[in-house]
């Protein structure tokens, strides 16, 4: 896995570029306004092809982009079909950032699908776009790209369909607004639940603490040094404070 990661927009949401450089193939998980532009830079630099736009939840921050990125990729799409169609199959473009001729398709869990398809921003600085999800992130779910494999965990209490990525390969867990370094994901917005939440976060304590924790904002941190937090969560069945 080659893991690339920017923080993007008025809440610097960390945008993560998951690739593999083998095959050439990489997903983007919460895409944020404005990030459309460094993920094609990143992509056209190392000649990569978008499969999947992944959200781990359905707030603006975390899917503003997404519109559009699956606008680009189809874009690329066609034009490597144009391209392939002129000059068979090797002439798929530079950087195409695609697959076949439809674009990378949309991920979320089906829980959020709503606030993709209509979305409430609370407090954004600018509109945005609804997009429109069509695979769904199921707890046991696998994305996959190339040959890596990140493992669904529906981990609700930030919103209904909030979810984990795990790669047990690479002992990286992308956690989202579920666990930050330190805390964790609101629970007094729209689809917040604090006692879901303590679910999720007391289910965190159970994986490896040499994992690598990327979450939705702010520095990354291991499942180590979240270990009391999270151990005291899954001992009082409640959220401190």
């Amino acid at each position: 896995m080659e893991l690339v990661i920017r923080a993007i927009g008025p809440l610097q949401t960390n945008v993560c570029l998951v690739g593999d450089p083998r095959t050439r193939e990489a997903i983007v998980i919460d895409g944020a306004i404005p990030g459309l532009p460094w993920v094609v830079a990143e992509l056209r630099r190392r000649d990569w092809r978008l499969l999947l736009i992944v959200s781990t939840h359905g707030h603006w921050d975390h899917t503003g982009e997404n519109a559009a990125l699956q606008a680009w990729s189809r874009e690329q799409a066609a034009d490597a079909a144009v391209a392939e169609a002129a000059g068979g199959s090797d002439a798929r473009p530079h950087g195409a950032g695609a697959v076949g001729t439809a674009g990378a398709e949309i991920a979320a869990h089906r829980a959020d699908w709503h606030r993709l398809i209509d979305p409430q921003p609370l407090f954004a600085p600018f509109p945005i776009p609804p997009c429109v999800p069509a695979v769904e992130l199921a707890e046991g779910g696998v994305v996959r790209v190339g040959d890596v494999r990140l493992e669904v965990l529906h981990t609700p209490g930030h919103t209904e369909g909030s979810v984990c990525l795990l790669s047990a390969d690479a002992g990286i867990l992308f956690s989202g607004d579920t666990l930050f370094a330190g805390g964790w994901g609101r629970v007094d917005l729209p689809g917040g639940d604090a006692a879901a939440m303590a679910d999720s976060l007391a289910r965190l304590a159970g994986l490896n603490d040499a994992l690598r924790v990327v979450p939705g904002h702010g520095r990354e941190t291991t499942i180590e040094r979240e270990r009391p937090l999270l151990e005291l969560i899954a001992r009082e069945h409640r959220l401190p404070g």
